[in-house]
């Protein structure tokens, strides 16, 4: 210790007998107004003792941390609680908010309360709303949807009762230009009980049947007598089961399918309805009133979009929808003044006897 203390003082005495210009040279500080203002390129950050000898950090992600969040948008302005409140659309947009708030909050009574009043006033323009639908629909033939669709017990028997006097009629009106192949075997037993409803149409409607026989043999019935056997027709159209129906129009030459399997004979007269309209054998007139009992008229046949000039209009709309009704026009109300000033004669003629 003693050698390095006595080592030390020996070179600091060497320096001070060693003359200025031996020393080495401090840089030169550069004149009043000219130093140097470049700075580094980058300022490397201090290092974290937990990073890391080969941790990265990159200057990006760090400018990502010095740029401050985006600030928060401005809350909405609250709605506006006092336009057209108590309409249908108020009470769907706030009912849910007022029912959740009096369940959050089953203690204070003016919140339940509120919902009460506000479920009830929902209840009561729905319930009025009804009864002037229904006066508007009652009064109004063609919005009636009751006149062809009637829902009572005893329409519903007089309609069913009109519709079969309609269809048997509208199946003998089809008789007189279509006839039908029927095609069976003599051991089929499903045939053997079509042969009564088949024997039953042709008695009601007068259509034209040619029986067929696959197996060339007579049904074991005894029904048909007049049969024909099968010279390649089956084959032809594919039957392969029986008993099989074709329809047939013989001025047009068009044969259609008719039924395959054992069929009800309200079933085969719906089908013979169907496929006459659908090859034009009658019209749209005579088909409805096959099915429903008398003539439809839909809006959507009648209705013409072009006559309404202003769609923004509720009366040119209504007007439109008014002239493709099922009537045409809605009926109109009136008095009996004016009914008598409208009419020839007495058009009241109970007016001022007892």
């Amino acid at each position: 210790m003693r050698a390095l203390i006595s080592a030390v003082l020996t070179s600091l005495a060497l320096l001070a007998t060693m003359p200025a210009s031996a020393l080495p040279n401090p840089p030169a500080k550069a004149p009043a107004g000219q130093e140097d203002t470049q700075q580094p390129a980058t300022t490397k950050p201090p290092r974290n003792p937990d990073d890391g000898w080969f941790f990265y950090r990159d200057p990006r992600e760090e400018e990502k941390k010095k740029t401050p969040p985006p600030k928060p948008a401005p809350p909405s302005a609250p709605t506006d609680m006092s336009e057209k409140v108590g309409s249908a659309e108020w009470i769907q947009k706030n009912l849910p908010r007022i029912m959740m708030d009096a369940i959050n909050d089953p203690g204070n009574r003016d919140k339940v309360e509120l919902y009460g009043y506000v479920q009830k006033l929902a209840m009561d323009k729905s319930e009025q709303f009804a009864n002037t639908y229904i006066r508007v629909m009652s009064a109004n033939p063609a919005l009636d949807e009751t006149i062809r669709n009637p829902t009572s017990t005893f329409a519903l028997r007089e309609l069913d009762t009109k519709r079969d006097s309609e269809r048997a009629e509208v199946l003998r009106q089809i008789a007189q230009t279509t006839g039908l192949w029927y095609f069976f075997r003599s051991d089929c037993p499903y045939c053997h009980r079509q042969n009564p409803l088949l024997d039953l149409l042709q008695q009601d409607s007068n259509i034209s049947i040619l029986p067929i026989s696959l197996d060339h043999q007579p049904l074991q019935d005894g029904s048909f007598p007049n049969w024909v056997a099968d010279s390649g027709q089956g084959q032809y159209l594919g039957v392969t089961n029986t008993p099989t129906l074709f329809m047939v129009h013989p001025s047009t030459g068009q044969l259609v399918s008719l039924a395959v399997g054992q069929r009800s004979l309200p079933d085969i007269e719906r089908r013979i309805i169907e496929i006459s309209r659908d090859q034009n054998w009658i019209d749209q007139a005579t088909y409805e009133r096959a099915m429903k009992g008398m003539p439809q008229r839909y809006i959507t046949d009648a209705f013409d979009p072009t006559s309404i000039t202003d769609p923004n209009d509720p009366k040119q709309v209504l007007d439109a929808l008014r002239h493709a009704g099922m009537h045409g026009e809605a009926q109109q109300s009136a008095t009996l003044d004016d009914l008598q000033k409208a009419t020839r004669g007495n058009a009241t003629p109970w007016k001022g006897s007892e």
